[in-house]
């Protein structure tokens, strides 16, 4: 059977609908067992839905009340398309008397809530209602379409085929009004847990999509918590309701404790209750695949926004450090070209040491923005001007500590390259004052040769070239190297002349070796503390 039940587009309507189907039948609990109506299930050839009166004298002693609310009920267990193709209403009254046949129909003229198609009323049969039937059988008095038949097998007249009637009135097909209910209690109690869940999935995607993300790493992962439990509860819902589905599809299938159902066409009421269960079924598939499509594109988002916020953190925790390391690096720079004692101290090493432990998490943390960039993070715009920030900090404090290593390194070799020239002035000075003289153990072309090793050891430090000084140490030279360098360039002159001297009055008689030892050194004049 092809059926129409079709899945509201707003979940809430559908539940509103399931509650209020059961919630009709609620204030009569015993109305259905009554079995005052039937549905067994059949169909005309155009697809009537077939309703039964059986013959038991029960329908007439309805009051108005359970009479709307069973009429009412069993129309709308039907889908709408057999609603609008209208009921064929099949009433037997072989055992009654024409008086209550005619109140009942009369009784379905007023309170049957949807169309009619046609009624077929079965004629009582008794010996004293046949006498008066040609009186009641006055179809213009029903305002119904009804047709009088003497006997079930008239029924089957092209219009409502045979297979398609129950036992009741002469058809072949398998019908058990107690087990129609218990059945149809559980189809409905199943199709409203299908509709709960659809509402459960929709308002779950609402709360979630609906949901502020924080701006705290520890609210962060609450949320996302929260939202994987909400997550998690509902798919194991969806399955848990299509296992149950499962299961009451296998129980309708068995036709008693013992034999399954084998042909489903004999059970029209049970192939229509299996149709309503694998549509509830393929409901929760679809309640979740389109639960996963959500969760899919937002549990994404919910990372993002934990690796934004560890991002942020992170940068936020780092960003005064960096700074308050760049500005001392500059004070100490400063330093740097006004005092040489600076040099000597630890002050730059401590500055260094950290900003060298600071730039490799400053870079990882650089790293990390750029990889949340790369995957079209939501919050771009923010991370992007951070990342750019940073990059130029790292890079302006590689670019300083650079330059001060450099700086530092320049200041530590002048001053070196001066204290070695005037430990050479003093031992120079002490040398011809107590060993380069005349004795018995000391020959003049010794002295002569101890004289130009001395000399000699001017290499070291190269305070000889006053253009080679300009060009590497006039940027770095403090105010106290330039206070001391013209008076140490003298010193230097000076003993350079006497040791010359010396070597003279000794015999030295070598011109040429005379001009290569003496190299002539004029007075550098001080060098300024570069510019910054």
């Amino acid at each position: 059977m092809e059926t129409e039940r079709q899945a509201s587009l707003d979940p809430y309507e559908d539940l509103r609908e399931k509650m209020s189907i059961m919630s009709m039948m609620a204030p009569h609990p015993d109305l259905l067992s009554r079995e005052t109506i039937t549905a067994p299930g059949g169909l005309t050839k155009d697809q009537h839905p077939i309703l039964v009166l059986p013959d038991n004298f029960r329908f007439t002693s309805l009051t108005d009340e359970e009479l709307d609310c069973l009429l009412s009920y069993y129309c709308r267990i039907h889908t709408p398309g057999e609603q609008k193709r209208g009921f064929v209403v099949i009433v037997d009254r072989r055992n009654d008397t024409w008086l209550q046949a005619r109140a009942t129909l009369m009784k379905l003229r007023e309170h049957f809530p949807s169309r009619i198609e046609m009624i077929y009323c079965i004629e009582p049969n008794g010996i004293i209602q046949k006498t008066f039937g040609a009186g009641f059988k006055q179809v213009n008095g029903y305002n119904l379409p009804v047709k009088f038949v003497q006997k079930p097998e008239e029924l089957c007249d092209g219009f409502i085929p045979h297979d398609q009637l129950p036992p009741t009135v002469g058809g072949p097909l398998l019908y058990d009004h107690r087990i129609w209910c218990e059945h149809r209690v559980a189809v409905e109690k199943y199709e409203m847990n299908t509709c709960e869940l659809d509402a459960e999935s929709t308002d779950v995607m609402d709360k979630m999509r609906n949901t502020d993300l924080p701006n705290e790493t520890d609210e962060t992962d609450e949320l996302i918590k929260e939202q994987l439990v909400l997550r998690n509860h509902l798919k194991n819902d969806v399955n848990e309701g299509i296992k149950r589905g499962n299961a009451l599809q296998d129980c309708v299938l068995q036709y008693d404790s013992a034999h399954p159902v084998v042909n489903l066409e004999r059970i029209p009421d049970r192939m229509r209750n299996i149709l309503l269960i694998r549509e509830c079924m393929e409901r929760l598939s679809q309640v979740e695949k389109q639960f996963d499509n959500f969760w899919s594109e937002h549990y994404p988002t919910l990372l993002q926004c934990q690796q934004l916020r560890k991002f942020e953190v992170k940068f936020r925790d780092l960003w005064p450090t960096l700074q308050d390391r760049l500005k001392a690096l500059n004070l100490v720079s400063e330093k740097i070209g006004d005092a040489v004692d600076l040099v000597r101290s630890d002050e730059l090493t401590d500055v260094m040491d950290d900003i060298e432990e600071l730039i490799p998490q400053a870079k990882d943390i650089l790293a990390m923005g750029k990889r949340l960039t790369a995957k079209r993070h939501y919050a771009d715009d923010s991370i992007r001007p951070k990342c750019k920030e940073l990059e130029e900090l790292i890079s302006e404090l590689e670019t300083k500590s650079k330059t001060c290593e450099e700086k530092l390194q320049r200041c530590r070799e002048l001053e070196d390259r001066m204290s070695k020239a005037e430990k050479w002035c003093r031992e120079g000075m002490d040398r011809l004052a107590t060993r380069w003289t005349i004795s018995p153990d000391a020959s003049a072309a010794g002295i002569v040769r101890d004289i130009d090793q001395f000399l000699s050891e001017t290499l070291i430090f190269k305070l000889d070239n006053p253009k080679e000084f300009h060009n590497q140490f006039k940027v770095h030279a403090t105010p106290e190297m330039n206070e001391r360098l013209p008076e140490l360039l003298r010193e230097l002159d000076e003993v350079r002349q006497q040791c010359i001297s010396r070597k003279v009055s000794l015999g030295w008689k070598n011109d040429s070796d005379a001009r290569r030892s003496s190299m002539a050194v004029t007075t550098s004049r001080p060098i300024r503390t570069g510019s910054r």
